[in-house]
């Protein structure tokens, strides 16, 4: 018997491409919509959203989900169970965003581009009516299909003194502080006014923990110093040190705004 071709360990796979035996077919029970539809803009987990990041969940209807949710809403915090819509793929070693630690297998991580696309999240619950959940503080996309809800028990849903495995080796940084120039403040401002408001906060967290090349963090060596990609926005700056120095911001064409 002939050998299968050998498939590099972080080789991108088209979602679907299995051979297994079972199939499942899963349906979604609703959809969120926020205000957020870019993945540059969605947080690495629900707490660091803005406090103020709100969104709602529209139940399918015609399949009595009314019913089934109609004793959550005694619960502040609800488990959702969803569909990572926007990821075509994924590679079995991935390049984690804590530290540089090298590539990991992806079961072991949190990335978004897994085998299956599923994502899990515990949010706040801010209301339930009808149809209609209004949550807090997520990291989910608009017009993300949710395929589950279940409520968020403290009591077996909460082991803070677990191990963290290979997340115990990494160093982490001590911080990056991040400034602009007076004219990427200008056009911080009006990306800010123009696209989305969480569009600073986002720059800002991924450039304090690591503002060094790496696919992950979508942060690039360029002639003349670092690129870091924020959906349809590219921000150029420069390192010194522990200090970051935003130099300019551009849209997709490269026009200087």
């Amino acid at each position: 018997m002939q050998p299968g071709p050998c498939r590099r360990q972080d080789a991108f796979i088209p979602n679907g491409k299995f051979s297994g035996q079972m199939n499942l077919q899963l349906e979604p029970i609703g959809f969120l919509h926020s205000q957020r539809s870019d993945r540059f803009l969605a947080p690495r987990q629900p707490g660091q959203a803005p406090a103020d990041a709100c969104a709602r969940i529209e139940l399918v209807r015609g399949r009595h989900l009314d019913a089934a949710v109609s004793d959550l809403a005694g619960f502040s915090r609800i488990w959702l169970v969803w569909w990572f819509h926007k990821n075509p793929g994924w590679r079995p070693k991935v390049l984690p965003p804590q530290g540089r630690s090298g590539r990991k297998g992806v079961l072991a991580t949190r990335s978004p581009h897994r085998p299956n696309p599923l994502g899990i999240s515990a949010v706040p619950l801010l209301a339930a009516e009808g149809h209609r959940l209004w949550l807090g503080q997520h990291d989910l996309l608009d017009g993300t299909p949710i395929l589950d809800i279940k409520p968020y028990l403290p009591s077996v849903d909460c082991f803070p003194n677990e191990s963290e495995g290979w997340l115990q080796e990494v160093e982490t940084s001590p911080g990056y502080a991040v400034e602009l120039t007076s004219e990427a403040q200008i056009q911080m401002d009006y990306v800010v006014a123009t696209y989305h408001p969480d569009f600073a906060q986002r720059v800002y967290s991924v450039l304090q923990v690591d503002p060094h090349p790496l696919r992950s963090r979508r942060t690039f060596r360029v002639p003349g110093g670092y690129l870091l990609v924020c959906g349809p926005w590219r921000v150029f700056y420069q390192i010194c040190g522990q200090q970051v120095l935003i130099e300019r911001i551009s849209d997709l064409s490269g026009s200087v705004l």
